[in-house]
């Protein structure tokens, strides 16, 4: 960028000392040597643009840093150097990226062991769920079975025999009457004794005794026994089917604890076994290769930017900073930087004349391929008030070997006359967007309207309003103070005619209100 600005400035030393010499050559002094003055030329005149620029290659392999953070740089390749395929450009400091490796391969063992842990322990619950599950399973089929068998089989049965008993007993009381009147008519005949009779008596009784007894017992059977065990079984019934439903969600919840630690562990095994993989790419970028044939370029010395250090074995880089380009031999372009004022000269195909510094004898024929939509943000952050448009180039060096990096001049033609009326730029000035120049009509100035064209920073071309030959003054006049002004009665609009008895050097007494700018082609 240095080389750049000193180009520009010899550039424009150049074209003061041309514009002075045309002056000396061409121009002359008012007698009283205060009014410089100009004549008006006519002869072929070139428009277009000059600047310097310089020779990049149009397709290039940048290679960029792709460590993580800021890292150190333990080689690289020479600037300039030619390299093959495959050939170490760039090497990193990469043993706090082992250390952190290895570690990590640690974390992802642990991790593994843990996710296989977990597995296990998955297997295990479900086998535990499933023999919990079938115990309560058993448990409610045995409490179904004992309410049908109590309802079906144990209930009739002991109804059954309680009816026996009672049929039983009713028949051995009958017996037992029927055994005591018989008794009691022998002994009215006087064949059984008082003793007998009595016995008699006494198990009749007892007969009688055994059937209430019996009925008793099927009237606490019917009413009491067969509720009490029918409310048994169905409460054990009732707590069977709970348990089992409450088995089922413990064993639910036993499980989806198990598969949420198995997710758990999964991603914590992935995480470990992704940031195991990002080291290992981390450590592989540590070294970088030549993907192709060509001559290494350090980026830092090919966009010469100052406030970048150069790149060298000790400096640091940070991630997807740009490092060494390989040009690639499809091609070269020619890059040139434009002023914001020179814009409006600029389309896409007009010609230019390049000439390299390596080769001062020879004119390279280069066509306007690209402009710059933006600023250049290089350009705007070391002055931000110039506005620097990158434009590109496509030139035919022939059989000349030309190299990236290399500076060259270029001149953009935008149009060429064979004959024109020109004069230099600072003789016209604009008041209302009309140009105007002053010419010397005898001892006196007076403005003239013109017609005019574009300018190449030097010559404007005059289309109409001014003949060859004719005396204009290079510095017209202009408002100094606000004071001038409120000085005089004319009209505003119009120019004012200066007098011959000037104030200042160039500067001469306007008479009233002076115009209001210069020229604005710069």
């Amino acid at each position: 960028m240095k080389m750049t600005v000193r180009k520009a400035v010899a550039a424009l030393a150049a074209a003061g000392a041309a514009i002075a010499a045309v002056l000396l050559l061409n121009g002359r002094v008012d007698e009283d040597q205060t009014i410089p003055t100009f004549e008006a030329m006519e002869g072929p005149l070139t428009i277009g643009i000059a600047c310097s620029g310089s020779i990049q290659s149009r397709d290039k392999v940048v290679l960029r840093s792709e460590l993580e953070g800021k890292n150190t740089i333990l080689f690289v390749v020479e600037d300039g150097v030619t390299v093959k395929t495959g050939d170490l450009l760039v090497e990193f400091d990469s043993a706090s990226l082992v250390e952190k490796r290895n570690d990590q391969e640690i974390t992802v063992n642990t991790a593994r062991g843990n996710l296989i842990i977990a597995e296990e322990r998955l297997e295990v619950t479900k086998g535990d769920c499933e023999a919990n599950l079938l115990d309560r399973e058993v448990a409610l089929t045995l409490a179904k079975m004992a309410l049908e068998k109590y309802e079906k089989g144990d209930y009739p049965q002991e109804r059954r025999q309680k009816e026996a008993d009672i049929a039983l007993a009713d028949e051995e009381m009958q017996r037992a009457a029927e055994k005591l009147e018989w008794s009691q008519k022998l002994a009215k005949e006087g064949f059984l004794t008082r003793t007998e009779l009595q016995a008699d008596e006494l198990a009749l009784r007892r007969k009688q005794i055994d059937l209430e007894m019996a009925r008793t017992k099927m009237n606490v059977l019917t009413n009491y026994t067969v509720h009490q065990e029918r409310a048994k079984c169905e409460t054990e019934l009732r707590k069977a089917t709970r348990a089992l439903a409450r088995i089922k969600w413990q064993n639910k919840s036993q499980i989806r604890q198990g598969e949420t630690e198995i997710i758990q562990c999964s991603h914590e095994y992935y995480r470990a076994t992704n940031r195991l993989a990002e080291l290992e790419f981390q450590i592989s970028k540590s070294k970088i290769f030549a993907p192709t044939n060509g001559v290494v370029l350090y980026a830092a010395t090919a966009r010469r930017r100052w406030w970048e250090n150069p790149l060298a074995a000790g400096e640091s880089a940070v991630q997807r900073q740009e490092l060494i380009y390989i040009p690639l031999d499809e091609g070269m372009i020619v890059e040139i930087m434009v002023p914001e004022s020179s814009l409006n000269k600029l389309e896409t195909g007009i010609t230019a004349n390049v000439k390299v510094d390596a080769f001062p004898d020879r004119i390279f024929h280069a066509r306007l391929m690209k402009i710059g939509i933006l600023p250049d943000a290089q350009s705007a952050r070391l002055n931000p008030d110039l506005k620097m448009f990158k434009c590109e180039l496509e030139c035919d060096f022939e059989d000349a070997v030309v190299r990236p990096g290399m500076s060259c001049d270029v001149e953009l033609v935008k149009e060429t006359y064979d004959k024109v009326v020109y004069c230099p730029i600072q003789c016209v000035t604009r008041i209302d967007g009309v140009s105007y120049v002053y010419v010397r009509n005898g001892t006196q100035w007076e403005p003239r309207r013109v017609e005019t064209g574009l300018d190449n920073n030097r010559m404007i071309h005059i289309v109409s309003g001014l003949k060859a030959g004719e005396t204009v003054m290079l510095a017209p006049p202009v408002k100094e103070d606000k004071s001038d002004a409120a000085e005089g009665e004319e009209d505003p609009s119009q120019p004012q005619k200066p007098k011959t008895g000037a104030k200042a050097p160039g500067r001469p007494d306007t008479g009233g209100k002076a115009p209001h700018g210069r020229d604005g082609h710069r």
